[in-house]
C-alpha cells in the first residue's frame, strides 16, 4: 500500500516534485520528519509504510531481494503523474560525523549544479554539509571506461531498475542522509535534508525539467 501525502492533486496545476520516503522500511521515520516540513504546493509526498528491509541480503538471497526491488520500483513509477517530472528518492544511513550526503543521479549536468551550491551551506558554523555526487551508469557504460580515466564523479550502478534512474522524461535523483546515529534524526538533520531537497529541485528544473 502507498500513500500519497502532501501534493495530492494529480491534475498539470500540481506539484512538479515527487519525494518517495520509505522505501526501506527501517528510513521511514526518518523520512516523515523531512517531508513535515516540505512546501505541499511545491513537493507530493509517496509514503511507503511497508517498504523492504536495509539489510544486505544473502548471496542466496540476492535473486529474490533483486525482484522484490525492482517490483517496487515499477509500483512507484505508477504513482507518478502529471505534471511531475521530477523524482527524489530520500534514503538513510549512518555517519557518526553527521551532516553528509549523497546525491546519485544519472546526468553530470545536474550533479555539477548541486556540487557548485554545496560550498554556500559548507560555510556554516555548526553543519559540514559534506556532500558527494554519484554518477548513476549502466553496466555498458562502466565496463567501457579505461582504468586511467578521470572522472568528475564516483560512478555507481543503480540497483533500481533504468526504467526509473534512466528516463528523458522524468529526472531521478536519490538523496541519502547520513545520520549520526539510527532512528528517526534529529530536527537539524530533518532540516539538513530539506536544504538538499530544495537544492536538488532548484538545479533539477534549472538544468533538466
Amino acid at each position: 500500500m502507498f500513500e500519497l501525502l502532501a501534493g495530492r492533486s494529480r491534475s498539470r496545476s500540481g506539484p512538479l516534485t515527487l519525494v518517495v520516503i520509505g522505501a526501506h522500511r527501517d528510513e521511514l521515520a526518518f523520512g516523515d520528519g523531512v517531508v513535515a516540513g516540505l512546501d505541499p504546493a511545491r513537493f507530493a509526498v509517496l509514503r511507503i509504510p511497508q517498504g523492504l528491509t536495509g539489510q544486505r541480503p544473502r548471496p542466496e538471497e540476492r535473486e529474490q531481494f533483486r525482484h522484490r526491488h525492482h517490483e517496487l520500483y515499477r509500483q512507484i513509477l505508477e504513482h507518478v503523474a502529471e505534471p511531475q517530472r521530477l523524482l527524489i528518492d530520500l534514503h538513510a544511513g549512518i555517519d557518526h560525523r553527521g551532516f553528509c550526503a549523497d546525491i546519485l543521479c544519472a546526468d553530470p549536468q545536474v550533479l555539477q549544479c548541486i556540487a557548485s551550491q554545496r560550498h554556500a551551506r559548507e560555510a556554516g558554523p555548526d553543519q559540514a554539509g559534506r556532500i558527494r555526487c554519484v554518477q548513476l551508469v549502466a553496466d555498458t557504460a562502466l565496463a567501457a571506461l579505461e582504468p586511467s580515466c578521470e572522472r568528475s564523479w564516483t560512478l555507481a550502478r543503480p540497483e533500481i531498475p533504468d526504467s526509473v534512474w534512466n528516463r528523458a522524461d522524468l529526472l531521478y535523483v536519490g538523496i541519502e542522509v547520513y545520520l549520526r546515529r539510527r532512528g528517526a534524526g534529529m530536527a537539524a538533520e530533518w532540516a539538513f535534508a530539506r536544504q538538499l531537497v530544495d537544492a536538488v529541485t532548484d538545479c533539477g528544473f534549472a538544468v533538466r525539467c
